[in-house]
Order: structure tokens, then sequence, then C-alpha cells
């Protein structure tokens, strides 16, 4: 009987002592360094890019008082200057950003429904238009901010355009505004809203 009470007392003894040297082994193993804080700043790369898409396509471009929630994603200080507007269906952030000396490139792909030329009106794009526009976002000193845009148009969703074009109709004193506003008020309503349809 004591000898079976001493044999199990060094079979646990052996294995605690097995077991301490397994898990102080693992512990001098060299971890890999830096590719977590890589993969934790490309999601938040994604994350600023898609901030900023999911604010364009509210319509934070058209209103210049909605101004104030893009401007900390950006490293511009007044919203661009633009002639035209990229009416979309919808838009995709794509998951891996490429990087390169503290700069992130975010590629962007729009459906695109049409564009709206503040002078001529409404053009409608044919089913299945998309348009690829490359984001580049800049680490300085931890601080990411958009810092370039191969394509600084507004882009809104079709309701959003849809809702700006009936206020500035409502707002029109002449008539060659008019006219351009209701003219592409008629052509982005006869377009299927879902970015599938043929």
């Amino acid at each position: 009987m004591l000898v079976l009470v001493v044999r199990r007392f060094l079979l646990v003894l052996a294995f605690a002592a097995g077991s301490s040297c397994c898990l102080s082994a693992q512990g001098t193993l060299p971890m890999p360094v830096g590719r977590g804080q890589e993969d934790t700043k490309s999601a938040d790369v994604r994350e600023l890019v898609s901030k900023y898409c999911r604010l364009d396509y509210e319509g934070a471009r058209l209103d210049g008082k909605d101004w104030a929630k893009v401007e900390p994603l950006v490293s511009w200080k007044s919203n661009p200057e633009y002639a035209e507007i990229n009416v979309i269906a919808r838009y995709t952030v794509d998951p891996e950003p490429t990087s390169s000396h503290e700069k992130f490139t975010v590629t962007v792909r729009y459906r695109l429904l049409g564009s709206y030329n503040l002078v001529t009106g409404y053009a409608p794009e044919g089913p299945g238009a998309v348009q690829n526009v490359e984001f580049t976002v800049t680490d300085t000193n931890g601080n990411l901010r958009i810092s370039d845009s191969e394509n600084n148009l507004p882009h809104p969703s079709r309701a959003t355009m849809l809702k700006w074009l009936n206020e500035k109709l409502n707002a029109a004193q002449d008539e060659t505004s008019k006219k351009r506003y209701q003219d592409a008020l008629q052509k982005l309503q006869a377009q299927p809203a879902s970015p599938f349809a043929k």
C-alpha cells in the first residue's frame, strides 16, 4: 500500500516538473514582433476610410454644416470644391490596405448610378458601372488621417441625392435651375435602387 502511495506521489511530481519545463520552454521561444500592431493598424486604417465613406454616403459632403463630422478624418481643413457629384447605390472598402513608409492605400469600390454636373444636370451610368477610388491614409505620430483621394467628388446614396435635389428644387428661383433639378429627379427616380438590377 505504501509503495502504491509513493508511486502515485512520484508520478504527480514527475508530471508537475515536466509541465513546468514545457511552460518555461514555451516562454523562451521568440515572439513575432510587430505583426499584431500591423494587423491593428490595418484595421484602424480600414475603419477610418469606412467612416469617411459612410458620412459621404449620407450626404455630409453635400451639406456645409455636416463638414465638422468629416474634418477629423481628413488632413484638409475645408470641404473641397466640386463641380460634379457621383451618385452611388453602394460601396465596399477593400479589407487589406497596402502600406509603405507610414502611408496606407485603401481601394473603395463604388457601384455608380450616375453623375450630377452642377451646370448640365444628371447623366445616368449603365447597369453595373463600378468606380474604383484609391484613398491614401497617412500615419503622423500615431494619428491616422486620409491625406489624399484619387477622386475627391462627393459620393452620396440615391436616397440622399433625391432629398438634396428636392431641397434645391424648392429653393430654386430661376426656371433653368428648376428644370435642371426636375430633370435630374426624374432620371434618378427612374433608375432602380438595387445595385444588382440590370
